[in-house]
């Protein structure tokens, strides 16, 4: 026990020292308009369902100690540490894996820029994708433990993960419920997993109608709900050769502007057509703008198929289409622009010279062809199944493909709605990668010195 509570802190503390430095570098931290959303609900306590409400209530709750975005963002970094240091404690448990060689492991992941960017960043994202972390680590562990589901401690650190992954953000009840189908189909002889998924589902009805009612949580904005739709509608109209009638023309001005539709449209940016729609009107006639956009689209079937492979191409290409790019690599704070609402939360950082030599590490690789590239999430999704299938082997167990499902689910499900190629919205599947990669690279180090010392003994 004192063993692995040493390798905890081995793996946990330099994450959490290097983590906290970046944040007073940064004070309070990187807050954009989506993280001042559910700062004003945090003030306020009037939650809505925009971002997940519970999300946000998780930031009012830490109000209540310290009412300083520097506080709630500490906490996170806290957070992220655990998982680390979680997640290596885990690997060295159960693959005998060099102490000496995860301490620098977990040292590198502190200094990657996308790491402690996002970390000291505001927003559901990032704890979304630390909590598909630990329910990685937590597969690892059920491969591995025969007894987990016998204990009623793992059980209940695997409950309190998935509702977390599930709160957390609107796509997570989807990797949840996909992840427990396959592992209840695998560990179907186990008791213990199905107390831990039908104690998940009633909490999480239960706290998403009864708990919403409690804490009066609105529902959310149609703005996002039908952005898909009106992005659509905007690729029509700036492609040559498609003519919508007068009286077609008529009945969309009716759901967003046109001309300002037409004239912000960018392929691989979804927000600018969310930002045209008249949202009022789409609420009260959203049946009669679905019908009239599934009668325009069925005259274009290859423009709507098309524009939609580019739009989600961010997901599952390795190389980016032509014209298509990573939004938001990195995070910049929008402080200043919410200066007269919340004049206390200016910029302030403790470090002024260290975060003048951050942003320009950040801008220098933002900006560079190497950037757009090596934060591709599809590139670290298919090298992350090719190691573990490649570890498959190695260890001779076809079990350990179970620790792709949560952040391949997280991909799957976005899919259908990804409003923007945001490098935060798949941080979950560059997070994982690295740490497959940490063992892969273990594995492969032991395999290269055994034929070394076979040869030498020859």
């Amino acid at each position: 026990m004192k063993n692995k509570i040493y390798s905890f802190l081995l793996y946990s503390l330099p994450v959490l020292t290097i983590f906290t430095i970046v944040l007073l570098a940064y004070w309070p931290g990187i807050l954009v308009s989506d993280s001042m959303v559910q700062w004003h609900q945090a003030q306020t306590g009037n939650f809505t369902d925009w971002h997940p409400a519970y999300n946000t209530i998780y930031i009012f709750l830490l109000t209540k100690i310290w009412n300083d975005p520097g506080f709630v963002l500490f906490i996170q970094c806290l957070i992220m540490s655990f998982s680390v240091g979680y997640i290596l404690v885990t690997l060295e448990k159960h693959y005998k894996i060099n102490k000496i060689y995860l301490f620098i492991m977990s040292i590198i992941f502190a200094l990657i820029p996308l790491n402690f960017n996002f970390a000291v960043t505001l927003l559901k994202d990032t704890l979304y994708s630390t909590f598909i972390l630990l329910l990685t680590g937590l597969i690892i562990e059920i491969i591995n433990n025969s007894n987990f589901f016998k204990s009623w401690k793992w059980c209940l650190f695997l409950f309190i993960t998935i509702l977390a992954v599930s709160l957390f953000r609107h796509n997570g009840i989807i990797v949840v419920i996909l992840t427990m189908f396959i592992l209840i189909l695998k560990y179907r002889k186990q008791k213990g997993i199905y107390l831990v998924f039908i104690s998940w589902l009633i909490t999480y009805l239960l706290l998403t109608t009864v708990g919403f009612k409690i804490l009066n949580v609105q529902k959310a904005s149609y703005a996002n709900k039908y952005g898909p739709i009106s992005h659509v509608f905007a690729r029509l109209l700036n492609t040559d050769g498609v003519t919508l009638s007068s009286e077609e023309l008529d009945t969309l001005s009716k759901y967003v502007d046109i001309n300002k539709l037409k004239e912000t449209f960018d392929p691989y940016n979804m927000d600018y057509s969310i930002n045209s729609q008249k949202i009022e009107v789409i609420k009260e006639n959203e049946k009669e703008y679905l019908e009239f956009a599934i009668k325009v689209f069925s005259r274009y079937p290859k423009i709507v198929i098309t524009h939609y492979i580019h739009l989600t191409s961010f997901l599952y290409s390795p190389i980016p289409f032509y014209g298509s790019y990573t939004v938001g690599m990195f995070v910049e704070t929008d402080l200043w622009e919410y200066k007269d609402m919340y004049p206390e939360l200016n910029e302030n950082s403790k470090i002024p010279e260290l975060l003048n030599v951050l942003k320009k590490i950040e801008l220098k690789y933002q900006d560079g062809t190497l950037g757009i590239y090596t934060m591709r999430p599809a590139i670290y999704m298919y090298l992350s199944i090719i190691f573990v299938c490649i570890l498959c082997f190695i260890k001779k167990n076809k079990s350990l493909l179970l620790i792709l499902l949560p952040f391949l689910f997280n991909t799957l499900s976005l899919v259908p709605a990804i409003p923007v190629a945001m490098t935060r919205y798949v941080y979950s599947t560059m997070l994982v990668f690295y740490f497959i990669l940490i063992w892969f690279v273990y594995e492969i180090y032991k395999i290269i010195k055994g034929k070394i010392n076979e040869r030498k003994n020859i």
